[in-house]
């Protein structure tokens, strides 16, 4: 009985130091993403998100959204960070088109993309990008 419940103590132990171990190397992950993009772009703008990663499958890349990317509208709704961002896209539905505007290599783009369903939640829009805004952490639409 006690090799049991010494058994079981210690494999809480290690799921809990494996989950915090996980999430610091996220973080840490993240960051060096970040500091890549950021060194591909190094002059940012005042506003807009900046795009670290993309689901390869997901419906932002499919319209052509790269890596370095910063979004800076959606429909011509200005974004100032990722909270705007964010904020925007839940006004849509999935299946919905949206135009983002695009800043890439000094220039500003559009790009159609159609929503899917976010991954678990089907009535939530996904864009599929891993994003920041400047000061951020790294997070994902």
């Amino acid at each position: 009985m006690v090799a049991a419940l010494l058994c079981a103590w210690c494999g809480v132990f290690a799921g809990v130091g494996g989950w915090v171990a996980g999430r610091d190397m996220g973080r840490r992950e993240a960051r060096l993403e970040l500091s890549a993009t950021a060194a591909v772009q190094p002059v940012l703008p005042e506003l807009g998100v900046l795009v670290t990663r993309l689901d390869r499958s997901g419906p932002a890349a499919r319209a052509g959204v790269a890596r370095g990317d910063v979004i800076v509208a959606i429909d011509g709704v200005y974004v100032q960070d990722a909270r705007d961002l964010r904020d925007q896209l839940l006004r849509y539905r999935v299946g919905d088109t949206v135009r983002l505007t695009l800043l890439r290599d000094r220039g500003e783009q559009t790009v159609n993309v159609v929503l899917d369903a976010f991954p678990g939640n089907p009535r939530m829009p996904y864009l599929g990008v891993y994003y920041t805004a400047r000061g951020e952490e790294p997070a994902d639409l």
